[in-house]
């Protein structure tokens, strides 16, 4: 055992057990800090509190605190340094810790959007239908219904959707090139989208994409990474801000491609060929670079040139195929607008 050092420094101590405060002389030896008049302490069993000052703990003593005033070099080397990025960074050092964040970044994304789309898909279909129709009410004011007009859409969407699940359609007054998908099963189309559509053929291609975002979840995945759990009980949002959330929706583009994947899958089923779809994107590209803002619809939506591609590479493939609809009720669809008073929608939403 080595003598003990003559460098005594003045302190503080609290010992944890009551509040009172005791004025110390301390020491070093033999790897231990010896407190005069109080316990020794091993230099191992110590941790330093500040960054500049000498303060330190006990790291098996809570609230024990150990004040140092006039430290010699020898002792202040000897204790433990002070903490330089903070407790536990200090502890595990700073690549590690940098790790750590990393994989915890990476997590949370991954729940993000892993736990958006588990709480979308476990969403009860009634609940999702409740909800669309809400959304829908807003629009009644704008919607346009005749009975030939809406018995062709009806029966389109018929032969576009899953087998026993019919989507409903709606055509709604409003001057853009445009449709959007509600929850629920619900398809509002806008009726310039109508007017610029040169075939029923075309409207099928669009009207079995917004259908495969209905099928495959997508508006309740987008509605819920947008409002969180709160779309799910109520606290957050009301129906025409949903509305206006899936206006401006850009889903994924995994998303958007198994919504032209379902499309082109149920103009096969019906029938129907996808030629005029890609003639559709391929006139709206053309369109949409002279005159920017007129096609809203692909403002949300993947390049058309791309989209035109598929369809067209779908087209080639021989097929048994018939108009989607017969000029009759083609004709019933082009004017199911025209009698209906020109609305306000555009004042209640951006476009």
């Amino acid at each position: 055992m080595s003598a003990p050092s003559d460098a005594r420094s003045r302190g503080w101590l609290y010992d944890g057990q009551s509040a009172i405060r005791h004025e110390v002389n301390v020491l070093l030896l033999d790897g231990r800090l010896v407190i005069e008049g109080h316990v020794t302490v091993a230099l191992a069993d110590l941790e330093r509190i500040d960054a500049s000052g000498l303060l330190l703990g006990r790291r098996d003593v809570p609230g024990w605190r150990l004040g140092i005033e006039d430290a010699p070099p020898a002792l202040i080397a000897a204790l433990p340094q002070p903490p330089r990025l903070g407790g536990w960074l200090d502890r595990i050092g700073l690549w590690r810790a940098a790790i750590v964040l990393a994989v915890l970044s990476a997590l949370t994304v991954v729940a993000t959007i892993w736990g958006a789309e588990l709480a979308a898909r476990s969403v009860p279909r009634s609940w999702e239908r409740k909800l669309g129709d809400a959304m829908t009410g807003d629009f009644a004011d704008d919607a346009c219904v005749t009975p030939a007009g809406q018995a062709a859409l009806d029966d389109l969407a018929r032969r576009l959707s899953p087998p026993g699940d019919p989507m409903r359609v709606k055509v709604v007054d409003v001057p853009i090139v445009n449709a959007v998908a509600l929850p629920g099963g619900q398809i509002l189309i806008f009726r310039k989208l109508i007017d610029e559509a040169k075939s029923p053929d075309e409207l099928a291609g669009v009207l079995g994409h917004e259908i495969g975002h209905v099928e495959k979840r997508h508006v309740m995945v987008a509605l819920v990474r947008r409002f969180g759990l709160g779309l799910l009980i109520g606290t957050t949002g009301g129906s025409s801000d949903y509305a206006q959330a899936l206006l401006e929706a850009r889903y994924s583009r995994s998303a958007e491609a198994e919504a032209d994947d379902y499309a082109r899958w149920a103009m096969r089923a019906a029938h129907i060929s996808p030629l005029a779809t890609a003639g559709f994107f391929a006139r709206a590209a053309k369109e949409r670079r002279s005159e920017p803002g007129v096609f809203a619809y692909f403002a949300s939506h993947p390049a058309p040139d791309d989209r035109q591609r598929a369809f067209a590479e779908a087209a080639a493939r021989k097929a048994k195929v018939r108009p989607a609809l017969n000029p009759a009720a083609w004709a019933a669809v082009r004017s199911i607008c025209a009698g209906h008073k020109r609305p306000t929608i555009t004042q209640r939403l951006r476009f």
